[in-house]
């Protein structure tokens, strides 16, 4: 007897310890994957990777054109680099779906093919300034640098999103979390999830 109780307590944290692997293998798997779609302009596949809930609010074929005009504006060049440092949250079961909360990092760079050069280089240097502070303001303090010789500002971004599943194991949708669009999440997240923001 004792024998039988002592498998079955091994054989429940072994398909424990495969569960929860497999979470977190799979969240990881379909996360990069996301985002290396997004790297790859391959804006119409990464949307398979999107909550559809979202599109309830703008539609698919609105987000894949946003996304273009982004990454091929004349105005703006730039570049992302994929996410790092990446940790995933334990899955939270919140009424009929599960969650995890995501926090990652990337360094993009941007430079902006728009501003004029003056002639006055105090301006030109304020110009930078101001376009400096205004990205800080977005991204941080402390996380934009301007790169005297490529003439691009260098952004490191801490990101959060949310891991989204029907079985809290595998097929993971995503949601970044954007504070400033808190009532966009609020439509289509758990307000567990929301009041946080």
């Amino acid at each position: 007897m004792k024998k039988i109780i002592l498998l079955l307590i091994l054989v429940s944290n072994l398909t424990f310890g495969q569960t929860n692997e497999s979470y977190k293998e799979n969240l990881n798997k379909d996360f990069v994957e996301y985002n290396d779609l997004i790297l790859k302009q391959e804006f119409e596949k990464s949307m398979d990777y999107m909550l559809p809930k979202f599109f309830e609010i703008i539609p698919k074929n609105q987000m894949v054109l946003l996304m273009k005009q982004v990454y091929n504006n004349p105005d703006l060049e730039f570049k992302m680099d994929k996410p790092k440092n990446i940790v995933y949250g334990e899955p939270k079961k919140i009424e009929e779906k599960y969650y995890s909360e995501i926090t990652y990092l990337y360094d993009m760079q941007m430079r902006f093919n728009n501003i004029e050069e003056s002639e006055n280089p105090e301006q030109n240097e304020l110009n930078k300034n101001l376009t400096k502070l205004s990205l800080e303001k977005t991204f941080g303090a402390g996380n934009v640098n301007f790169n005297e010789e490529t003439e691009f500002y260098e952004i490191q971004s801490n990101k959060n999103a949310i891991g989204i599943s029907e079985n809290g194991t595998s097929d993971w949708k995503f949601v970044v979390v954007e504070p400033k669009q808190k009532f966009i999440l609020e439509k289509i997240l758990p307000q567990e999830l929301t009041e946080k923001l």
